[in-house]
């Protein structure tokens, strides 16, 4: 990764600039697509599938993100962007006095039910986005995490304000590769819509915007497994139209196509390979 590599007129690179960029085009076409700020993460239907993964799924990633903050019980500590609690209710449950930031009122609902299902201590919750948050409201905690929930605009103000809001240090976990990539969007969507695809910026990206704030932070990469698995074939198939913003019987024609060259039959389930890469960024604060 490089700091403000020089361009062909020996201009430095703005990185904030680059992001807000990559941004405003990916929220512009989702815009575009009908899916307005929020909707998804309101879905019932989405919150559901997120409670089930998180109580009942694979809690191995959780668990190493835990472990990898290594953060002290009895910390204060502020969940940006904490959806139905996937880091906020077993930080609480340590022992820790967790505050979260969510838009989401369905999510806040799912993560109070999870908090009481697994008898956690009281969680304080802040109803918006980030990026409206004051800082006189989202208050100084002893750790900042924000877990991949970096779908921001003016991430200069909104990193800033995350460094500000930390005593000790500032945990966020973000994509070097989309998790739409491994959903075929990149492959799919210029076919579907007659346009490339729009994802949002990735941790390289991040990273770099980081150090032009004068943050120099350390990172770990994880590479993860996304296959998906299926118990029926039409199922796989009604989850891509989803995703995909498919509408037509044409669009419905490519993507069958697309899966059926990429699905795997492993007994019972159908299962579609991927993979992800996801960096772990982290700055401790100086003492004094």
């Amino acid at each position: 990764m490089q700091y403000e590599t020089p361009g062909a007129s020996g201009t430095t690179i703005d990185y904030a600039r680059l992001w807000d960029e990559q941004h405003a085009r990916s929220f512009a076409q989702k815009e575009k697509l009908g899916e307005e700020r929020g909707k998804f993460w309101s879905n019932p239907d989405v919150v559901d599938r997120f409670v089930r993964n998180v109580i009942s799924g694979d809690r191995s990633r959780i668990e190493s993100q835990i472990a990898g903050m290594q953060i002290p019980p009895d910390s204060s500590v502020l969940d940006i962007g904490a959806g139905p609690g996937t880091l906020a209710v077993p930080l609480a449950l340590a022992g820790c006095r967790v505050t979260v930031v969510e838009p989401s009122a369905p999510m806040g609902a799912a993560m109070e039910n999870y908090r009481r299902q697994v008898n956690a201590p009281p969680i304080r919750e802040i109803r918006g986005c980030w990026e409206d948050v004051s800082p006189e409201e989202a208050g100084v905690h002893d750790i900042v995490i924000a877990s991949r929930s970096l779908v921001m605009g003016d991430i200069r103000t909104s990193l800033l304000k995350m460094d500000a809001a930390a005593e000790h240090a500032v945990h966020l976990y973000w994509f070097f590769s989309s998790p739409s990539a491994s959903g075929g969007n990149d492959e799919l969507w210029p076919a579907l819509h007659g346009e490339p695809y729009y994802s949002e910026a990735n941790a390289g990206l991040l990273w770099n915007v980081l150090c032009q704030l004068g943050i120099y932070a350390n990172v770990q990469v994880e590479t993860r497994d996304r296959s998906k698995r299926y118990s029926r074939l039409e199922d796989m198939k009604e989850d891509y139209y989803a995703h995909l913003s498919v509408t037509e019987d044409w669009q419905r024609e490519i993507v069958d196509e697309y899966l059926l060259e990429r699905a795997v039959r492993e007994g019972s389930e159908y299962v579609l390979p991927g993979c992800s890469r996801t960096a772990h960024i982290w700055w401790e604060k100086e003492e004094g």
